[in-house]
């Protein structure tokens, strides 16, 4: 799996955690739903929006790759 998958994998898995729907997440984050989907499914590739996340989920960016 490449790092932006990995990414992308990373935050389906902290909406889980957090209970937060893509939905719910996307109107919290300032986002479109499909961008979200987007992110999820086809992975993160720029690093202001991994910055943003890691902000939002209160994490660093290196526990998006681990």
């Amino acid at each position: 799996m490449n790092a932006e998958k990995q990414a992308g994998e990373k935050l389906r898995k902290l909406l889980k955690e957090n209970d937060l729907t893509q939905e719910e997440f996307a109107e919290l984050f300032g986002i479109d739903v499909r961008t979200c989907n987007r992110l999820i499914n086809e992975g993160i590739t720029n690093v202001a929006t991994l910055e943003e996340l890691a902000i939002f989920f209160n994490i660093q960016i290196k526990d998006f790759f681990e």
